[in-house]
């Protein structure tokens, strides 16, 4: 199958027999909005697994997907199309008060397959991620869970010492939780005030993007779904963004303390580019971007908030 931008065959990942794994969700997004994720991980050299969660996107996205060798699973979260405006909203959020009476009269799994549909898919993918693990994971030695639409690579993302850790990012250290509005509101939201006094002048770590052993990465998502299962939580699980307050609540009350490895922006194998000023970004004579010591930084998240820095390296996205 040829890639419609540039009139080439599609390449293929070959998909290392116990290797590692890229799992990330694509939901209404389309082949040619991933690509530069996909192509850009192609061109280091990767020989793992791409594993993607596909809901609400064409037949030929999906075709392109196989040809380039990617694991796919279907999933269907459910939403409500709202009349006249062509958007769909989290069926969860617009009926939670009804909704989460179900979690009263039903059993721990039921509750975890109710989940995996009704909740927002930022909550619910780490239900997609544990099933996955829970059948798949003796095929992978590490794993990534990340985002698809805004992430690029400049080397092999698991090109760096993970051992059995949970290898967690943050983004710049100028901005605190307790700083930035909308993850100060999902930690009040799901945990209260007292919550958010004590971790809220913490750096914020992104929930986009995690690394791990495998055993590290069951440990972290099977404890997102615990706290998304909890009453509190649960019932606002409809709304867009909470799992980065769950992420931040357990990384910040040490939660996780026995496999956590926390990285700080511009000085590890991930950067964080979203809260970032264009003047604060690193480059190296090759046109590749770095951090602080000059190291090339395996993966960039967020970079589609500094396209007109990204103009300048074309070699990094293999088309436009």
């Amino acid at each position: 199958m040829l890639d419609s931008h540039t009139g080439n065959a599609l390449p293929t990942f070959h998909n290392e027999v116990h290797g590692n794994i890229i799992l990330g969700i694509v939901r209404t997004l389309e082949f040619d909005q991933v690509s530069n994720f996909l192509l850009t991980l192609h061109k280091t050299g990767y020989t793992g697994t791409v594993g993607f969660f596909c809901d609400d996107i064409s037949q030929d996205s999906l075709h392109k997907f196989s040809a380039m060798g990617i694991y796919k699973e279907n999933f269907k979260e459910v939403r409500i199309s709202i009349p006249f405006t062509g958007k769909k909203i989290n069926a969860y959020r617009l009926f939670s008060p009804v909704l989460r009476s179900y979690f009263y009269v039903t059993s721990p799994k039921s509750q975890q397959d109710f989940a995996k549909n009704y909740f927002h898919i930022h909550q619910s993918r780490h239900f997609l991620y544990t099933a996955f693990i829970e059948h798949h994971g003796a095929d992978y030695k590490n794993i990534m869970l990340s985002d698809t639409r805004d992430v690029i690579f400049q080397k092999d993302p698991f090109d760096f010492t993970i051992d059995d850790s949970l290898h967690c990012f943050l983004e710049d250290k100028a901005t605190t939780i307790l700083s930035e509005p909308h993850n100060s509101s999902w930690i009040l939201r799901g945990f209260g005030k007292d919550i958010l006094d004590t971790i809220g002048n913490n750096t914020i770590s992104c929930a986009g993007i995690t690394i791990g052993s495998t055993k590290a990465i069951h440990t972290y998502t099977s404890l997102m779904c615990s706290i998304l299962l909890s009453p509190t939580v649960r019932n606002i699980a409809g709304i867009t963004g909470l799992d980065q307050g769950i992420h931040n609540y357990a990384i910040r009350m040490g939660l996780l303390d026995s496999v956590l490895s926390l990285h700080e922006n511009e000085n590890g194998p991930v950067l964080t580019m979203g809260l970032m000023n264009k003047d604060q970004i690193n480059t190296n004579q090759s046109g590749h971007i770095t951090n602080k010591d000059g190291s090339i930084v395996h993966t960039l998240h967020q970079y589609d908030r500094h396209l007109s820095l990204l103009e300048a390296f074309p070699q990094f996205l293999l088309h436009r």
